[in-house]
């Protein structure tokens, strides 16, 4: 039985009850699924509606709300990343050689040619300019040769890198890309198959050109317009084999591939920056990492060593903003990661759940409370679960927080940006929804803010897990339901 509390004289009670009734009986994935939601005004603090708000969810992407929330908090919108350059030597003006260099990875998810602030039609930039800005600020000092190795050092982050609830396939893509202190082009390689000549191969497109993951190329050109190609890799190999079919007619195929070692390949990169600005390199790409076994102290990198030039991130409050608007999950772990760093001094997944836990516990939320357990900082893994009640305590708590301003600006706007680009579609007034999809196999979520047609704010959070049906179906039932306070 759905619960309704009375909104105004232009929405009793029993109309909008009867109307949201209505709505779910049209969606069969979603009325024979598991349903959640709860509908909160701002303003009055009352209750509109809800159903099931203390059931737990699978919240899939929507545990990145509490992520960022607890980054934002905690860091402040102000915070910034260093990434630095260091030698193990000493370093004096004027001296031309040094004996190794080091790439220290600060937590910066923006190694790459991502531009800010984001916008939804930003295409990437150069993802090599930041390791040029480096390298030519050691050039400047007068360094010509490095006699040593380059190594990529990643330890602030010590531990597994792929948190638990991942599967094996995660690893291969994008969104598994493994959480890493120094990254490099959100340490993924982005691969485009054309099609060749019929009854050839089909041609690759990589990029960035140093790929550390080698490509083995076994889809062949067919007539038609359609592409059937399928990936496979090996777990703890950079060997990627394409195989099926593509049509001599047909639009290209891409994909984005996950590397594994993050810290390596960003050292190899800033060798051959270092080259185009005249500095010989001896040696060659190395990385180092901590193991979980590690003490905050022994996780932390050479303290002893000299540091020659620094590259500063944007700060937090953007960064934030591409987390939740485009639902980065590579962002949103080393986001939790660094949370531990900074309040623990030991950035391990751990120490970053139990921070995020500690700021919910403030504002609460808890284990033994409203009800929470996530294990991750993206919602990637299949274990974590929320509720409705707990998402919009969250959405309450920012709300009233000094960060709100840009707690609101991070999320995606229905049908303007973000994961909400192309949703609410034939829905008036979708550019007044502020609020972070989430998705998985038969899970879908929505939790932001509703601004009404007379002006009241609303926090929501609807969650829709259990469904056998079309996500596109889903997807539109939870747009809709939205519409239905927009209009109040």
């Amino acid at each position: 039985m759905f619960v309704i509390a009375a909104l105004s004289q232009a929405a009793p009670r029993t109309r909008l009850q009867a109307r949201v009734a209505a709505l779910v009986a049209q969606f069969p994935a979603v009325r024979r699924g598991h349903i959640g939601f709860k509908f909160v005004d701002l303003t009055r603090t009352a209750v509109l509606a809800q159903e099931n708000p203390s059931a737990f969810f699978v919240p899939a992407s929507n545990a990145k709300l509490y992520t960022t929330a607890a980054a934002l908090a905690r860091l402040g919108p102000g915070y910034v990343f260093k990434t630095e350059l260091r030698t193990s030597g000493n370093f004096s003006p004027g001296q031309t050689s040094l004996p190794d260099l080091e790439l220290v990875g600060g937590g910066d998810p923006n190694l790459s040619g991502q531009l800010f602030p984001y916008t939804a039609d930003a295409k990437p930039g150069d993802p090599l300019v930041p390791l040029r800005e480096l390298a030519k600020k050691l050039a400047d000092s007068g360094v010509k040769t490095i006699n040593g190795d380059v190594t990529g050092v990643a330890t602030r982050y010590p531990g597994d890198v792929y948190p638990d609830g991942w599967t094996i396939d995660d690893a291969i893509w994008y969104y598994g890309a493994p959480a890493c202190a120094l990254t490099f082009n959100e340490n993924t390689v982005y691969v485009k198959v054309f099609p060749g000549e019929l009854g050839e191969l089909a041609t690759l497109d990589i990029k960035p050109a140093g790929s550390p993951l080698i490509f083995l190329n076994q889809v062949l050109t067919i007539p038609g317009n359609q592409a059937d190609v399928h990936v496979s890799r090996t777990p703890g190999s950079n060997e990627i084999v394409l195989w099926g079919t593509i049509g001599q007619t047909s639009s290209p195929d891409e994909d984005d591939m996950a590397v594994l070692d993050p810290a390596r390949w960003a050292a190899s990169e800033l060798i051959g920056v270092l080259q185009e600005q005249g500095i010989t390199v001896r040696g060659g790409a190395r990385s180092q990492y901590a193991p979980l076994s590690e003490t905050a102290d022994g996780a932390r990198p050479n303290v002893n060593s000299t540091l020659l030039a620094t590259h500063q991130s944007v700060p937090l409050s953007q960064e934030i903003a591409l987390t939740n608007k485009v639902s980065d999950n590579l962002h949103a772990e080393m986001l939790l990661r660094e949370l531990g760093f900074v309040m623990q001094g030991l950035g391990s997944l751990k120490a970053g759940v139990d921070e995020r836990n500690k700021f919910l516990q403030e504002i609460g939320i808890s284990e033994t409370g409203t009800g929470i357990a996530l294990v991750d900082g993206s919602g990637l893994a299949r274990q974590d679960l929320t509720t409705p009640e707990s998402t919009v305590t969250l959405l309450r708590a920012m709300w009233n927080r000094p960060e709100r301003d840009v707690w609101l600006a991070s999320l995606p706007v229905g049908g303007i940006d973000g994961t909400l680009e192309h949703r609410f579609e034939k829905i008036r007034g979708a550019e007044r929804v502020h609020a972070k999809t989430g998705s998985l196999a038969h899970v879908n979520s929505l939790s932001g803010y509703i601004e009404t047609r007379q002006g009241h704010w609303i926090a929501f959070s609807i969650m829709v897990n259990n469904t056998a049906g079309h996500d596109a179906d889903v997807r539109k039932f939870i747009d809709r339901l939205c519409g239905l306070f927009l209009s109040i």
